[in-house]
């Protein structure tokens, strides 16, 4: 249908080489910005069309006028609407190419011939409307995928010989060196050179729980960096970034057509002639009889009314455009649209925990404290210890003390320890704040303490205190469960999912916990990525169904 057709070059695949990144990605913004823009006029100009063939329905409903006039703004409505439909089929009939769209416009003309103008300008309207809302959608992809790109810095700060200086992303190579400080997002995907610091990469994992990376360890385009200072030795730039083929991947999706979708396109090809031959046999049939000859043009122009395939048209992408609007509304990304097909099928759900099933956010929901020390002592600690660093937990920390009207101390020397927690001077001594561990190695006097406070964290993160060589307790924290999440278990189970199971990195007590409390049928805990998608696979071969959540 040429409704569905872009008369102009939307892809924003290619672009001139002497392009900036930068001026790529304000192209794509604008471009899409653009499309939406003419989608909406256009839109509006189909609904005066619209507005003209609804008087003629109503005018004709009342008989308020002559036949003649009622008809009017209807005939000017469906000439109006149907230009779209009459190109395109001028251009099938061009390339000897007949489809849907040529059938839809001889049946408009059929139908105007027969001065049915109301029928003529409601057909036309509904399939040249639903096009544009067809192309609306498509460009909110496009939209969207610009956004995404828009993740990765358009400059890069190069480090040679010590030296730094910005240059464009495009002149970055592989084997460059590039810093990152904190609060900044990554340009590129390579190893950690020199450096330590926790990331945020929720853009590619959609894991709310930051990853603490060094020496040697992997980094990717898009992502954040929270705590430290870091330099990467680059191995990927631009489309080849994992962001970038993330992108890619998108852009894929949105041209690709399900077998469903490419069985209708077969089908429109035999329907125009199958019901230009049945039109053909009923008006020689009739007209071969001195009783029905008089009507066999009208009856013949009724069957190619009757058969235009609106219905035909419109069933798998209104669907599909229903499905992929209602999935977005809830944060889904759907890559393929054969894999939303696929779903009826599945049998197997395995789940993610964190930012799945979990909130993906910490919460303060114990306090246990050593020997001797109240709770808002502990907090108080705690809190005065993480007031300065951006963790999520210590974030989570600061917020509960907020709630709490606890004010922090003031610190000094403050020094943030890779992997370990937070050292700092305070008037009453030096404070530790952090992994118990890493406590017990400061100070191995307290590992008993220590031992007796971890047992009663069993299942959650904790955050063990130490000041001036005395242990103080632990904040323990919790990714809270979603509050839906046992809900949409037993909705899987009605819908016939035989087995629904968590696959996890994190610690066994802590699976065992989420499980339990969501009904889930099996539990995997401590998994690596690789792991989890060795074992998905195992099921696979086992001839589970599964879709990996």
């Amino acid at each position: 249908m040429a409704s569905h057709d872009h008369s102009q070059d939307h892809s924003h695949v290619a672009h001139d080489s002497s392009q900036s990144a930068a001026d790529q990605r304000d192209h794509e913004i604008k471009c899409c910005s653009h499309h939406e823009v003419e989608i909406d006029n256009m839109i509006l100009k189909y609904l005066f069309g619209g507005v003209l063939v609804l008087v003629s329905t109503i005018a004709s409903a009342f008989s308020f006028a002559n036949p003649l006039i009622v008809a009017l703004p209807a005939a000017i409505g469906a000439l109006f609407l149907s230009y779209p439909l009459f190109k395109a089929a001028w251009f099938e009939l061009r390339t000897m190419v007949l489809s849907s769209s040529s059938l839809a416009a001889l049946a408009i003309l059929a139908a105007m011939a027969n001065k049915d103008y109301v029928v003529a300008g409601w057909l036309a309207f509904i399939l040249v409307v639903f096009g544009q809302l067809v192309r609306r959608s498509a460009s909110g992809a496009q939209r969207a995928i610009a956004e995404l790109v828009q993740l990765t810095p358009d400059v890069a700060r190069l480090v040679d010989n010590g030296i730094e200086r910005d240059v464009s992303l495009g002149d970055v190579k592989v084997g460059m060196i590039v810093r990152v400080r904190p609060g900044e997002n990554l340009p590129v995907d390579g190893k950690v050179a020199t450096g330590r610091s926790t990331l945020n990469q929720a853009s590619l994992t959609g894991e709310a729980a930051p990853v603490e990376v060094t020496i040697g360890d992997d980094v990717y385009a898009g992502t954040t960096n929270l705590t430290g200072g870091i330099d990467i030795q680059v191995s990927r730039v631009g489309s080849d970034t994992t962001i970038g083929r993330v992108t890619q991947l998108i852009r894929q999706a949105e041209q690709s057509r399900t077998p469903r979708q490419m069985l209708i396109e077969q089908v429109a090809q035999f329907f125009v002639p199958v019901v230009l031959s049945v039109a053909g046999v009923v008006w020689f049939m009739l007209s071969q009889d001195p009783a029905t000859q008089p009507r066999a043009a009208e009856t013949a122009v009724t069957v190619l009314v009757v058969t235009c395939p609106s219905a035909l048209l419109l069933a798998s992408p209104s669907a599909m455009l229903a499905a992929f609007a209602a999935a977005a509304r809830l944060g889904i990304l759907i890559k393929q649209p054969s894999y939303l097909e696929a779903a009826a099928n599945v049998n197997t759900v395995v789940l993610d925990k964190t930012g799945t099933i979990t909130t993906g956010k910490f919460q303060v929901t114990r306090l246990v404290p050593a020997t001797g020390v109240e709770g808002a002592e502990l907090l108080k600690v705690a809190a005065s210890g993480e007031q300065q660093s951006n963790h999520p937990l210590a974030l989570s920390i600061m917020t509960t003390a907020r709630s709490a009207r606890i004010e922090p101390e003031t610190l000094a020397d403050y020094e943030e320890v890779h992997g370990r927690g937070i050292k700092a001077r305070t008037p009453a001594g030096d404070l530790a704040v952090g992994r118990g561990t890493w406590l017990v190695e400061l100070q191995p006097s307290i590992k008993a303490e220590f031992e007796g406070v971890e047992a009663k964290l069993e299942g959650m993160t904790a955050v063990h205190v130490m000041l001036g060589g005395r242990y103080l307790g632990a904040v323990g924290l919790e990714d809270t469960i979603k509050s839906n999440v046992k809900t949409v278990v037993q909705r899987l189970r009605e819908l016939g999912v035989k087995q629904i199971a968590i696959f996890t990195g994190d610690r066994l007590s802590v699976a065992k916990r989420v499980g339990v409390a969501v009904g889930v049928d099996r539990i995997e805990a401590e998994c690596l990525p690789e792991e989890k998608h060795e074992q998905i696979k195992g099921m696979v071969r086992a001839g589970y169904r599964t879709m990996m959540v």
